[in-house]
């Protein structure tokens, strides 16, 4: 959160909270005290949730808050493994799991439920027409792990341009569903 966003969400706090006495110094102090380290809409979230049952807020119970919505998103989550590359290099692992963790915890990272098992649906099969690729159906269950396409469950592989790839998908894919083996793969 920025200054001007403490600002902000102090204000939000007071329409929450009318009869909680805020001061002109409040969201500097706040700021200063943690409010730095909180992305403003999970310190927005967390707030709202307060105010369900707290008739005062405190900004630890706010942290708090925020450290129970984060560590609630990673629950929902499943952590992706990193790039295969990246197993003999442990610092960039490291950093990798660190980087998906952090995306975890605000919330972008796909619930555990979608990544379960993703069945394209038979729409898609029936448009897919001649191009329809076992490889590529197969694929599509789980997310691309290259860092440029990032394609979710159920979307196809795309190249660094953003356009559609013609194989199935890319290799780093095709691994992560069990079907490197498959000839044809990028």
């Amino acid at each position: 959160m920025t200054p001007v966003e403490a600002v902000k969400f102090v204000q939000f706090v007071s329409a929450l909270w009318p009869q909680q006495r805020l001061e002109d110094e409040t969201p500097d102090a706040w700021y200063a005290a943690g409010l730095k380290d909180v992305e403003a809409r999970d310190a927005a979230e967390a707030a709202t949730r307060l105010a369900n049952h707290k008739v005062f807020i405190s900004l630890a119970e706010l942290l708090s808050e925020v450290k129970a919505l984060r560590t609630e998103r990673i629950s929902r989550s499943a952590l992706p493994a990193p790039a295969p590359e990246l197993a003999d290099r442990p610092v960039d692992y490291q950093a990798a799991l660190k980087d998906a963790l952090a995306e975890m915890a605000q919330g972008f990272a796909l619930p555990k439920q979608i990544m379960a098992k993703v069945e394209p649906s038979t729409e898609y099969t029936e448009i897919r027409g001649a191009d329809h690729d076992p490889a590529r159906i197969a694929a599509i269950r789980v997310p691309c792990p290259w860092p440029p396409c990032k394609a979710l469950p159920g979307a196809v592989c795309v190249n660094a341009d953003g356009r559609r790839l013609s194989a199935p998908a890319h290799e780093a894919r095709l691994k992560a569903a069990g079907l490197a083996e498959i000839e044809g793969s990028p």
